[in-house]
């Protein structure tokens, strides 16, 4: 975990709904793409919040870097079922990424 691009993660509890801050140094909306897709596949605390890891990740390019910009990304987890995000720009260089829908059954 790099503590100069995230920030605590927010409670998690037994809610359907996971919110996680992070920062990086975007230049473009490509940037917000990547690092989001990276974030979903390799970020430890967001795996144990979730007990469960992801094999891939596939997120849409925001249309702008605009804060409130909002972009949906899908990840396939270890048992193969797919998961959703939305991620919304919340500042200059950082995002918040919540799970929009889990895997039913």
């Amino acid at each position: 975990m790099d503590p100069r691009r995230r920030l605590p993660l927010a409670p998690l509890g037994l809610t359907l709904a996971c919110s996680v801050i992070v920062a990086g140094c975007f230049t473009t909306s490509a940037d917000y793409q990547r690092d989001a897709e990276a974030f979903i596949l390799g970020d430890e605390d967001l795996a144990a919040a979730l007990g469960i890891g992801f094999t891939s990740a596939t997120c849409e390019e925001p249309a702008s870097q605009a804060v409130g910009t909002t972009f949906t990304c899908t990840a396939q987890d270890d048992a193969g079922s797919y998961w959703e995000f939305e991620v919304e720009i919340q500042e200059s260089n950082g995002y918040d990424i919540n799970v929009s829908r889990r895997p039913t059954g």
